[in-house]
């Protein structure tokens, strides 16, 4: 299959990797800054799989062909668009218009952008995807990322049905060992997963690092009020936001729901996620100010996740150094 990945950042470059790896003819779209730097060196992967029974380092340079510009002469079969949320908007209409007929899936955080994605491009020609395996930060000549087993690839169409497309996309991915597992309603996922983030960011501000937020329960029972309000502020919306991991512990008294979380945060899981707040904070602390601003649009104050909101200078200067 021809494919190209639409960003070089983390999530992008891992994809592009282990599709590559799989035999698949794959191109990276890089900035144009980045072109010649990856065309000359490569891209340097140092990763941490944790797929199978025991925890491998592993280290290598990625050579995929390298593009700036798409042209619908190259006549891709599958698009995989891989760019932080806020950026979504400015990419739309040039993938649109410079795609061919490739199919696109869309990989990574979206909240109300599935209707944006809907006025650019007809259904049919694209579906959604959420990268939850993978985590990681960008380095100066590369990525750093984390290959997790017991997390995946969320796959599914607009419409929720299992077409034949989608069959086809989770088994090229399960091939690659990118753990694909196809869902009949994958938005509420995306926005699920989407929340859960912004609702740890201000308590992991606050606690000065991830390892330090595992050990403070209170920190931990903080974020899952905010997710709770989040929850309640998506229905009043109408967009739903229910299928979030792990949703099935906001129905549980707070301290056992803390329990179980500092259980699934180990020490691999906390670098991991400490790598993607120093890689993503601008993307997280957007996402954080969307559901404020949703807050205030349904008169829902949500005090919770508000409370946090004071930290997020503290975190500028402490992940965008």
């Amino acid at each position: 299959m021809k494919i190209l990945v639409f960003g070089a950042g983390v999530i992008g470059t891992t994809y592009a990797w282990q599709m590559w790896e799989a035999g698949h003819e794959v191109s990276l779209l890089v900035r144009r800054q980045r072109l010649v730097r990856y065309s000359h060196s490569g891209i340097t992967i140092t990763c941490t799989d944790v797929r199978g029974k025991e925890k491998e380092y592993k280290q290598t340079v990625f050579r995929p062909n390298t593009i700036d510009r798409l042209d619908p002469k190259d006549s891709y079969d599958l698009i995989i668009v891989a760019i932080k949320n806020f950026q979504l908007g400015d990419a739309l209409p040039y993938i649109a218009k410079f795609s061919g007929n490739a199919h696109i899936l869309f990989l990574g955080h979206l909240w109300n952008e599935f209707d944006l994605i809907e006025k650019h491009l007809p259904r049919g020609r694209y579906f959604f995807g959420l990268p939850d395996m993978v985590l990681g930060s960008q380095t100066l000549g590369g990525i750093n990322c984390y290959l997790f087993g017991n997390r995946y690839t969320f796959l599914g169409e607009p419409d929720g049905k299992t077409s034949k497309r989608l069959q086809d996309l989770a088994s090229i991915m399960e091939n690659a060992g990118l753990q694909p597992r196809v869902q009949s309603s994958v938005a509420p996922l995306i926005r699920g997963h989407f929340a859960w983030e912004a609702a740890l960011l201000g308590p992991v501000i606050k606690a000065g690092s991830f390892r330090l937020f595992v050990e403070n329960n209170k920190l931990i029972a903080q974020s899952v009020q905010g997710i709770k309000e989040v929850v309640r502020v998506s229905r009043k919306s109408g967009l739903k936001a229910d299928s979030i991991f792990p949703y099935w512990m906001l129905h549980m008294p707070a301290f056992i729901a803390v329990q179980l979380l500092k259980k699934s945060f180990n020490l691999t899981m906390q670098a991991a996620l400490e790598a993607r707040l120093k890689y993503g904070f601008e993307e997280i602390k957007m996402q954080f100010q969307e559901l404020i601003k949703l807050g205030k649009k349904t008169g829902d104050e949500m005090l919770h996740l508000k409370s946090f909101e004071k930290y997020m200078p503290e975190g500028e200067k402490k992940y965008l150094q």
